[in-house]
């Protein structure tokens, strides 16, 4: 495979590091393979709500482990995170939201709906995603990459 979501996750899990710390901040700490099924649902949910590859999302959350699992769900589909396209994912006075189209609708409740058909990662990366991913949430990107933990 050569897919950035796949080796920012799924390797550690099938490499049998599933239970190592991946992210930790206030509210506690995220195995890879916790993180794995959390951002594997929320880009479910974002399939759904029509997020493609190449989109650019602009994301506009503290940084810690919540914003972890948005980058890396992004990635899941391919996006670019940290973009300015028109699909937000912003921290709306302690409520994230996805805004999108004419959809505003809260996060966890797209991590929910996600969880039923949870996103792959891609098998490939289209031809410089890589470097467009890292422009913006590069420490996150390298630090999983790396599997080393964040925060």
């Amino acid at each position: 495979m050569d897919s950035l979501g796949f080796d920012l996750l799924d390797r550690h899990v099938v490499d049998g590091r599933g239970n190592d710390i991946a992210c930790t901040d206030a509210t506690g700490s995220l195995t890879y393979a916790r993180l794995l099924e959390r951002s594997a649902a929320l880009a479910g949910g974002l399939r759904v709500l029509g997020l493609r590859s190449g989109d650019e999302v602009e994301v506009e959350v503290a940084p810690g482990n919540l914003q972890v699992v948005i980058v890396c769900a992004c990635i899941r589909l391919g996006a670019v995170p940290g973009g300015r396209g028109e699909v937000r994912i912003v921290d709306d006075d302690g409520t994230v939201r996805v805004r999108m189209d004419d959809h505003d609708l809260d996060l966890a409740v797209i991590s929910k709906a996600g969880a039923a058909d949870p996103a792959p990662s891609l098998t490939v990366d289209s031809h410089g995603y890589r470097d467009a991913a890292r422009a913006t949430f590069g420490q996150i990107i390298d630090s999983l990459l790396a599997g080393t933990s964040i925060g």
